[in-house]
C-alpha cells in the first residue's frame, strides 16, 4: 500500500502545474455558468440584463486586470518617460524665456536711465 501511495505521489509530482490552463478552465466554467444564468434571466426579466452585465464585469475584472496590467506596464512606463522628458524640456524653455525677458528689461532700464531729463 505504501508503494502504491509513493507511485501515486510521484505521478502527481511529475505533472507540471499549469496555472494558465487552470485559470482558463476556471474562467470558462464561470463564463458558461454566467451565460446559462444570463439566458434564464433574459427569458424571465429583460430589465435585469444590465445588472447581469455589471456582475459579469465584476467577476472577470480581477483576472482581466491582472493580465491587462502586465501588458500595459511598458505602455505606462513609456508614457511616464515621455512626461518626464516633457517636463524637463518645459523647464529649459521657461529658463531661456526668463533669461531673455530679463535681458529685455535690463536693456529698457539702461536706455531709460541714459535719456536726459526734460526740463
Amino acid at each position: 500500500m505504501a508503494k502504491e501511495h509513493r507511485q501515486a505521489t510521484s505521478t502527481q509530482a511529475e505533472e507540471p502545474a499549469s496555472s494558465s490552463k487552470e485559470m482558463d478552465s476556471i474562467l470558462g466554467s464561470k463564463l458558461a455558468t454566467v451565460a446559462a444564468v444570463g439566458i434564464g434571466v433574459a427569458l424571465i426579466e429583460a430589465e435585469l440584463i444590465p445588472g447581469m452585465l455589471i456582475g459579469i464585469g465584476a467577476m472577470l475584472a480581477p483576472n482581466l486586470l491582472n493580465r491587462v496590467g502586465t501588458g500595459l506596464r511598458p505602455l505606462v512606463k513609456a508614457a511616464v518617460k515621455a512626461g518626464y522628458a516633457l517636463v524637463e524640456q518645459t523647464k529649459e524653455t521657461m529658463a531661456e524665456a526668463s533669461e531673455q525677458y530679463q535681458d529685455i528689461v535690463a536693456e529698457v532700464h539702461s536706455e531709460h536711465s541714459r535719456k536726459p531729463a526734460r526740463g
